[in-house]
């Protein structure tokens, strides 16, 4: 049977947001992440339709939270679903509903469902993982932003791209996807969850977006995404420029940079140089900026714990109290690294984020706050350390080994500094060193099929 017209035209669209955003090329695996309600089973039935054409190999995943008595029902429909598209599936639930200390229910159960996607694809051999955020979605992320009162990198909302992560419904109203799946005789399943206006975000789903429709722009859903996209491509511009104005200095806990050449950027580059290396909101971003203009040293902004900023002979120092205490009463031993994943490491004030890709890096980074290796070579497990007195590593470019401390001499690195600077490493040799360089034995290389990034970034608060 023909598929209705109505649908060939929402796929046709879907596959060319795919084409222009350069999410897939053609020939890949995808790992479609299916909740079963209306917009990921859009999701998956238009992957399917366009499957042939792409030569794509499509995958089902679906992860239970346990939020909720009759979740296990989703994971059977989704289950059957994937059993009547003829399509392989995963589907897995949480060993527990209850949230880590600090964290909501909700960022815990993001955190989960993506570790499940990134394992599954990992294990699975998934190129790229579809969700179905739509533009509904996009509209809404940027809205609690902008009341939160975000900067130009929130205005950005929900990237189409990040990692191996892909979202194909990102310019399709919530409204399609719900008509797609009528128009097929679906029966998704529905969250009650989503109607629960004491959720901020269903809140302005269901009185703010609706009043902005109806008393100012018909069309403040594709306004707002159309901000999200601009936003976006200035922000990467900020990032590079701020980048490229001041390379911030790794110390124990966090960074240093120098007062007066901070001072000397635009207050545009200022602000983003300081959110670079803390996650601070506007008003306490503009608190380290008074500081630096009328401190003295010893002088602190005041900021969130454990967050600290301090005046120091010029300086400013960026960092975590807690992770400074912690690092002074012991010395850190090996942590693991969650291949793909990420790891958050306190006694650096840092996390480390990991993604395996098969198509070789567009442009190489500079192996500070970046790195790509072989992951060939680059076997887990992986694991992260401070630097030790007699380490020794052979520096990408150079074709023998050298003593660590001899490095960081070249590098300027302050000696009480130097023991507390992370390494990566797997097995016994390091395969790099945290904020500088990486070790030349893991590099890749035109043999290179499998590339593993690795990317410092800043700690959650």
């Amino acid at each position: 049977m023909t598929d209705p017209r109505a649908v060939v035209e929402l796929a046709s669209r879907v596959r060319s947001t795919i084409a222009r955003r350069d999410m897939l090329k053609g020939g890949e695996s995808v790992l479609v992440a299916v909740s079963g309600g209306p917009d990921s089973l859009c999701l998956l039935e238009v992957l399917v339709r366009i499957a042939p054409a792409l030569d794509l190999d499509v995958h089902v995943a679906h992860f239970d939270h346990r939020l909720r008595k009759d979740s296990a029902r989703d994971a059977a429909f989704v289950g059957r679903t994937a059993a009547r598209l003829g399509l392989p599936s995963t589907i897995r639930a949480a060993d527990s509903a209850v949230a880590p200390r600090g964290r909501s229910p909700e960022e815990a159960a993001r955190d989960r469902r993506y570790a499940f996607l990134e394992e599954t694809a990992d294990a699975v051999g998934a190129d790229r993982i579809a969700t179905g955020h739509t533009l509904d979605d996009q509209a809404e992320t940027v809205l609690m932003r902008v009341i939160a009162g975000t900067g130009t990198r929130g205005l950005g909302g929900i990237p189409p791209i990040r990692g191996r992560v892909i979202r194909p419904l990102l310019e399709t109203r919530r409204s399609e996807t719900e008509a797609f799946c009528r128009t097929l005789s679906l029966r998704p399943r529905r969250d009650p969850t989503n109607a629960d206006a004491a959720f901020k975000r269903n809140a302005v789903r269901a009185e703010l977006i609706p009043l902005l429709v109806e008393r100012f722009n018909a069309r403040t859903p594709e306004a707002l995404a159309r901000l999200a996209d601009v936003a976006r491509d200035e922000d990467i511009v900020l990032d590079e420029l701020a980048a490229e104005a001041l390379e911030p200095e790794t110390v124990p806990g966090g960074f240093r940079i120098p007062v007066d050449r901070l001072l000397a950027l635009p207050p545009a580059l200022q602000r983003r140089v300081i959110r670079r290396l803390m996650p601070l909101d506007a008003s306490h971003t503009e608190h380290v900026l008074e500081l630096c203009r009328e401190g003295a040293t010893g002088d602190r902004a005041t900021l969130p714990a454990p967050l600290n900023a301090t005046l120091s002979y010029g300086s400013l120092v960026l960092g975590r109290e807690a992770a400074a205490q912690a690092s002074d009463e012991a010395p850190a031993g090996p942590a693991a690294l969650a291949v793909p994943g990420v790891t958050d490491l306190p006694l650096w004030s840092m996390r480390i984020r990991t993604w395996i890709e098969t198509e070789p890096p567009s442009a190489m980074p500079d192996g500070r706050r970046v790195c790509v290796l072989d992951a060939a070579g680059a076997r887990p497990p992986l694991a992260v350390r401070p630097a030790r007195s007699g380490d020794r590593f052979r520096p990408l470019g150079m074709t023998g080994a050298k003593r660590l401390g001899d490095f960081f001499t070249d590098a300027k690195v302050p000696r009480s500094e130097r023991d507390r600077v992370p390494v990566v490493t797997s097995g016994d040799d390091i395969a790099w060193v945290v904020g500088h360089r990486p070790d030349d034995r893991f590099k890749i290389s035109g043999r290179t099929r499998r590339f593993l990034w690795l990317a410092m970034e800043k700690g959650e608060q």
